[in-house]
């Protein structure tokens, strides 16, 4: 049986499944009139609806309804246990005729770049001594030379504002 008729058959199955249930459940008359009255809300509700335009809400409703009991199934299906580990690997026979890996790739290159190499030994305190040969003080010269390049950056700055 081709897919189209295989699911309305599935289909029609449901609807006398619940038609059926639904004697059961309710009382002698009751499915009647509740069908009746959804077949009501139905009609009510596509007269709202342009006539051209009754396909593609159906359409479209059909496509949100898939979608939704997609999600829904997608959901409740059971997950991978993150736990278990990595899947077991494929063991495929050596004369499948598959390049050996070593053929296919390049070997590693050798690490030829030299490790950190310290120009000085590292201490945790120092003293104005030690730290002479290392460091020039910026203010030895006196600290005027860089109030007056600072003091000039500044003037421009606040000249060239309107």
């Amino acid at each position: 049986m081709p897919f189209p008729k295989r699911v309305l058959a599935q289909i029609q199955t449901f609807i006398a499944s619940v038609r059926g249930n639904a004697a059961r459940w309710l009382a002698p008359g009751e499915p009647a009139r509740l069908l009746a009255r959804v077949e009501a809300v139905l009609d009510e509700r596509m007269g709202r609806i342009p006539p051209r335009a009754r396909k593609p809400v159906l359409v479209t409703a059909a496509v949100g309804l898939a979608a939704l009991i997609a999600v829904f199934v997608g959901a409740s299906l059971p997950e991978r246990d993150p736990y278990a580990g990595p899947p077991p690997a494929m063991h495929v026979p050596a004369a499948a005729g598959l390049v050996p890996p070593e053929e296919l790739f390049l070997p590693d290159e050798p690490d030829f770049v030299p490790g950190v190499m310290l120009g000085r030994e590292p201490r945790d305190e120092w003293t104005a001594e030690d730290a002479e040969p290392w460091w020039r003080n910026p203010l030895a010269g006196g600290e005027e030379r860089w109030r007056a390049g600072i003091e000039s950056t500044i003037d421009e700055i606040m000249e060239s504002v309107p």
